[in-house]
């Protein structure tokens, strides 16, 4: 199974997961990473989150709120020259709904996925 960290200013992360949970009921395998002002020793508490979840997953795709944010930073040092490890930006409801739905997807495929429909999912009207 494919393990989900979901990480963004705040407490944007959280309420994104109690939403979906709140849909989908309560999930395995989930965490979540708030990045507040201030925050220190942000790459070891990123890198134990991943450690900890590889104890009990296959890989992990990373949910991340902004490219280029802290967050995206410190989660992509953990993704980079890992294989079981992925990241994806952009996070919102749909998103979340969609990675959670198709978990039994290997996470490279699950990721592309959630990539393409993502940005097909904006739409104006």
């Amino acid at each position: 199974m494919i393990g989900i960290i979901v990480v963004a200013h705040d407490h944007l992360a959280e309420g994104l997961v109690e939403t979906a949970q709140a849909i989908m009921g309560q999930q395995q395998h989930v965490d979540t990473i708030a990045v507040e002002a201030k925050a220190v020793n942000l790459q070891e508490m990123f890198d134990n989150k991943a450690k900890k979840m590889l104890e009990e997953v296959d890989e992990i795709v990373w949910l991340v709120d902004i490219f280029g944010g802290t967050p995206f930073r410190y989660a992509s040092q953990c993704v980079v020259n890992n294989p079981k490890q992925h990241l994806v930006t952009g996070i919102n409801l749909p998103m979340m709904l969609q990675a959670l739905t198709n978990r039994d997807l290997p996470a490279a495929s699950l990721t592309k996925q959630l990539e393409d429909e993502s940005k097909e999912a904006i739409r104006r009207m």
